[in-house]
């Protein structure tokens, strides 16, 4: 007998058990144990190595049994493990997969179990496994793939795979295996002196990775790292500038060592497929230059490529960012990915832009190569979409450098494998000797970090005390450029780098060029040495500033000088010390420094609000800015501004602050910034108060203290604004012009029948404080128009209230919708023979019965003949589409249209082509709208209560019922059509019961006037269910409105009754989100919006009941 090559043995047709005990005689496989979590102390440790000498002897005498330690991607378990020298697969069961949270993937081809008899298992077919699982069995660790299948006894069968990769050494008559002592190849390249860095490495020993990171091995594999990436939805574009000239091909003469190492590259890189021949009409050159070892590395000189390619605007990270993240992180770990750019291909319509010639030829690039103009924004992209979940949630990333960062080391493991794990599912590969592993401080761009806070890196800032001193004008730029860098951790930088910058400066209106070229001479003071000399000095003492807590005040120094301003960033440590976090300086403008010495205090102020507002606004806590002037401590006080000052003002507005005043010696942190030695004894204007207490008629109010929609009345001053502004908006009123005798005025307002009449400028603001404002609460039309009247009047003003209302955005998102659903009921077009129009659907889960959890419901919209068919699993649409085959189309041939849900197994694109392979329409419901395929929802509910009258208590047995009840269903007269689906579909009556005396033609006469009777039939059934189809609509529409009339175009909410919205409480979330724009009309209640893609997969087509008309104005809508 031969056996599908598919198929495997699976445990029950193999020894190991008692006959009684077997599932296949029960017809239930029996529970095996559940597998030991792993608590305490790591799992690896709870599964004992026996020694050298020591074999795993089994912990069952009649078979082969050994104990296993797993690990998934946030458990460990440990369990036994039946060795199976016959089976061959490995296997798991799906408790245990699930429970190690491992990934499960499909398989290619379902695999079927067959006992020892060559049967198949009843109802056991695979589908999916899990590749490359931690094990540990005895002293042998390696990766594992599973098969996962519902097994007796035991949760892990280890089969012939496993078996061929251990290769272990195997006693079945004393029931014990043992592991040969082995050298692994990594041990033996690097007793020989052989370790290779290359690319070509291959894979990485395991134990050069900390043990809760070494299942990840794979994302170190060099060798995998080197292979051609796989598509992407990412792809680099090279955009040319129109009418650009493009560079020719051009090739630089080279030496006998260069043309070799280029022999070399070109060899190995098409063999990887990152390069291919070419034939562009463009060209650019190859050149080498010298690394530190004297070794050669290959460049292609895009210059002129990147000259006529038009910007990649994405945007990079700012390394500022990176104290937002650092926060009060303990733990470090650096990830360095390998050959990053070459992990994006380029669009195959662009690959002929990155051509480049040589001796050897002209070839072109399929992935991006170093040097081209935006390859750093598109790799950031990539990356970005890779780990965006985690951005700045304890991951910082600046290119191909990763940084985590945690408080404790718990989170730190789960946070690090989850970074693995997207780098594994991505393909991307790092380079472990770049690094680094729960580090209590490490050195990251430039920075070395530590939980006190981030400082200079040692090893960028030790050959500063060596530096000389600038001959050139580009030397000095070079030098001032790395200062730069550190120039956050440098006191009164601007101050100190002055007459350094005052020689970079070119000439400017009456004056000359203090240097012309870039390789000219300067000239050199003893100023500029004093200054160069100072800023070596401060790189020696190191620095650290505080990582910033968003939780806890800050304090701000500020101070100005005539030359320059400066700030610090502070906060107070565990011991309750002043610690900076940041500082800030610069040097004024010449416009600036004829600023009057106040607005260059003020200028401190807004710069560094400007500088640290990620840290200050919204924080919710006050903080404290402290200046040695005191002018300013009026700064949120009504005073009279000029425009520049208002700016200002609205700027600070936006903070939640108090100004201190502390003179100049005890403000020394913020004084030092901006004030030199050499600027010292200077004399300046004498300072005078220059806000009187009787200026301004502006009111600063903070976010905390207002919201902008619901300021409903803008104070002017201290004394009754409201009613000043309400006398000024009368002057000018038309109506009052033109209707003066039907008011009256008193005190200086007007009232009409007692009530103040509120001109036409003012009227919105009394909506926004009767509707909008908190102590209002959005009331409705009526209540709304009854506060307002109860005090005030104008003309119209009922109609300006309703429609204040119903274009209030508030409302709309919040409040339920009342009255009947809308949309009137849409029939579809009748079938007019059998099986012409199908609908289907799934029942479950319930219970087991006999292996099976699930219902298949197929029924004929015409006959309403059905079908049932119980299934184990909700099938795939590989598997659905077997099924029809074998249960519909062998019995009703091929439909014209199928009706379902929006199912995984409806969705895919296998079952719509195979749908169309049979001719057929595929008929989906909209989104969150079942009542579409409402036939099979009633078949359903007739089904259900026909199986609970004759299950029994242990609703168990159902599956055996289930014949039975679709012979019930079939053999009914159906209220729509008047007759049995049988009938309907066969000619004649089903015999229910035996021995039931029935009528039978002449055999002459039979066949013709059966033909006949079918004919008669189908036609009566088609007039019932076009009459039946009548009276449920007009019955349904008696339930429903038919609502505002919508079209393409047009604005609607949609309900979120179906929609997560990811808030803690949906009792307390908004009703309607949007609005969103009509894409398409689907039919009169169906239609299709433009949804943005922050909402996910979901289907955009909805029913008209789930959405409401926008009625407010697009200059209100939020974008």
């Amino acid at each position: 007998m031969t056996t599908n090559p598919n198929r495997d043995a699976f445990v029950c047709g193999k020894t190991g058990h008692r006959a009684a005990e077997c599932w296949a005689r029960k017809g239930e496989p029996p529970k095996p144990s559940k597998p030991k979590p792993a608590t305490g102390r790591r799992a690896e440790e709870e599964v004992q190595a026996p020694k050298s000498s020591e074999r795993l002897v089994s912990q069952d005498k009649r078979m082969l049994v050994v104990p296993i330690c797993l690990s998934g991607l946030e458990n460990r378990a440990t369990c036994r493990a039946f060795v199976d020298c016959g089976c061959s697969r490995n296997i798991i069961t799906p408790e245990l997969a699930g429970a190690l949270k491992c990934q499960q993937m499909l398989l290619d081809s379902p695999i079927a179990f067959l006992q020892l008899d060559g049967s198949v298992a009843a109802g056991e077919v695979s589908t999916k496994e899990i590749r490359g699982v931690p094990c540990k069995i005895g002293k042998w660790e390696g990766r594992i793939s599973f098969v996962i299948a519902p097994i007796a006894t035991y949760h892990v069968i280890l089969g012939i795979p496993w078996l061929e990769q251990a290769n272990p050494e195997v006693d079945w008559r004393g029931k014990s295996l043992a592991f040969k002592e082995q050298q692994t190849q990594w041990e033996i390249s690097k007793i020989a002196g052989e370790e290779d860095e290359g690319d070509e490495a291959g894979e990485i020993d395991p134990q050069l990775l900390p043990p809760e990171y070494r299942d990840f091995v794979d994302v170190f594999n060099q060798k995998e790292a080197s292979k051609l990436p796989p598509k992407r939805n990412i792809e680099v574009e090279i955009e040319i500038t129109p009418g650009a000239n493009l560079p020719k091909p051009k090739v630089y003469p080279m030496s006998v060592q260069e043309k070799e190492e280029l022999r070399k590259y070109i060899d190995k890189n098409l063999a990887r497929g990152f390069i291919k021949p070419s034939n562009s009409p463009l060209g650019a050159p190859v050149l080498f230059r010298r690394k530190k070892d004297n070794s050669l590395r290959l460049c292609i000189d895009y210059r002129n490529l990147n000259a006529i390619t038009k910007d990649n605007k994405y945007p990079m990270p700012l390394v500022k960012d990176l104290i937002t993240v650092l926060k009060k992180g303990s733990i470090f770990t650096k990830l360095d990915l390998i050959e990053a750019y070459h992990k994006l291909r380029i669009k195959p319509e662009d690959t002929w832009k990155t051509a480049f010639s040589c001796a050897f030829g002209h070839f072109e690039y399929k992935i991006l190569p170093f040097g081209l103009k935006n390859g750093g924004g598109c790799f950031m992209q990539l990356i970005n979409e890779i780990l965006h979940p985690l951005l700045y949630r304890g991951v910082f990333i600046f290119l191909d450098d990763i940084l985590i960062v945690t408080e404790d080391k718990e989170k730190h493991v789960k946070l690090v494998r989850e970074v693995l794990q997207r780098l594994r599912e991505a393909k991307l590969y790092a380079k472990l000797s770049k690094c680094e592993f729960n580090k209590t401080q490490i050195d990251f761009l430039g920075y070395r970090i530590s939980p006190e806070g981030l400082a200079m890196d040692p090893a960028k800032v030790s050959d500063v005390k060596e530096w000389g001193v600038p001959q050139t004008r580009r030397q000095l730029q070079s030098f001032l450029g790395f200062a730069n860098f550190y120039r956050s951790f440098i006191k009164g930088f601007a101050q100190i780098t002055a007459p350094l910058t005052e020689l970079l400066k070119t000439k400017g209106k009456g004056e000359t060029a203090k240097v012309k070229a870039p390789g000219a001479k300067l000239s050199w003071t003893p100023e500029c040495q004093k200054a160069f000399e100072t800023l070596k000095g401060c790189f020696t003492k190191e620095p650290i500033l505080k990582h910033p807590d968003i939780r806890s005040p800050f304090i701000i120094h500020c101070d100005a000088s005539d030359c320059a301003y400066g700030a610090v960033l502070l906060q107070k440590d565990q011991n309750g010390n002043l610690k900076p976090c940041g500082y800030l300086s610069r040097k004024f403008s010449e416009t600036e420094k004829c600023w009057p010495i106040w607005e260059k205090e003020a200028l401190a102020i807004l710069k560094a609000l400007e500088c640290w507002r990620h840290f200050l606004e919204g924080s919710g806590i006050p903080f404290e800015i402290w200046s040695d002037h005191k002018n300013l401590q009026y700064l949120k006080s009504p005073r009279k501004l000029s425009p520049k000052q208002i700016r200002w003002a609205q700027y600070f507005s936006r903070f939640d602050f108090q100004l201190k005043f502390f003179q100049g010696k005890q403000n020394v942190l913020a004084d030092a910034l901006s004030r030199m030695p050499q600027h010292e004894g200077v004399t300046t204007a004498k300072e005078g108060t220059i806000f009187s207490d009787k200026q301004w008629g502006l009111v600063v109010r903070t976010r905390a203290q207002t919201q902008k929609e619901n300021t409903a009345i803008v104070e002017i001053d201290g004394e009754n604004s409201w009613g000043k502004e309400l006398k000024q908006s009368y002057e000018g009123d038309q109506w009052i012009a033109s209707n003066a005798e039907k008011g009256e005025q008193k005190g200086g307002f007007w009232f009409v029948n007692k009530k103040l009449y509120i001109p036409a400028i003012l009227r919105i603001k009394i909506l926004h404080r009767f509707h909008n404002n908190q102590s209002a609460g959005h009331t409705g039309i009526t209540k709304t128009t009854k506060a307002i009247a109860k005090h005030c009047w104008w003309p119209g003003m009922r109609k300006d209230i309703k429609n204040h209302v119903v274009q209030c955005d508030d409302c709309a998102r919040n409040k339920s919708r009342g009255g009947k659903p809308m949309g009137l009921l849409q029939t579809v077009a009748e079938p007019t023979r059998p099986w012409e129009c199908v609908a289907m659907d799934f029942v479950g889960e319930l219970l087991v019965s006999k292996g099976h959890r699930y219902i298949w419901t197929v029924l004929d919209l015409f006959s309403k003949q059905a079908h049932f068919i119980a299934l184990t699993k909700l099938p795939s649409a590989e598997k659905l589409a077997e099924l029809y085959i074998n249960h519909i189309y062998k019995l009703h041939g091929c439909p014209s249209r199928v009706v379902s849900d929006r199912g995984v197994q409806f969705t895919a694109k296998f079952w719509e082509k195979f749908l169309e392979m049979l001719g057929a329409e595929r008929s989906l419901s909209s989104a969150f709208h079942p009542m579409t395929n409402g036939a099979v929802e009633r078949t359903q509910q007739t089904l259900g209560q026909f199986l609970r009258m004759y299950s029994n208590m242990r609703q168990n047995d159902w599956s055996r019922w289930l014949a039975f009840a679709e012979l019930a269903f079939n053999s009914t007269i159906h209220s729509a059509t008047n007759k049995t689906p049988f009938e309907v579909v066969y000619g004649y009556e089903i015999q229910p019961l035996p021995q039931l005396p029935r009528w039978t033609e002449d055999e002459e006469t039979g066949a013709g006037k059966w033909k006949a009777q079918m004919l008669e039939c189908w036609s009566q059934v088609t007039a019932s269910l076009k009459e039946a189809h009548k009276k449920y609509k007009t019955f349904a529409d008696r339930k429903r409105v038919e609502g505002d009339k919508l079209g393409k175009g047009d604005l609607v909410w949609l309900s979120t009754q179906n929609i997560k919205l990811g808030l803690p409480s949906r009792k307390l979330g908004p009703k309607y989100i949007g609005p969103f724009r009509i894409q398409g009309v689907i039919n009169e209640v169906t239609f299709q919006l433009a949804l943005p893609k922050s909402l996910g997969k979901i289907h955009p087509v909805f029913h008209r009941n789930l959405l409401k008309k926008y009625m407010g104005t697009l200059d209100k809508m939020d974008t």
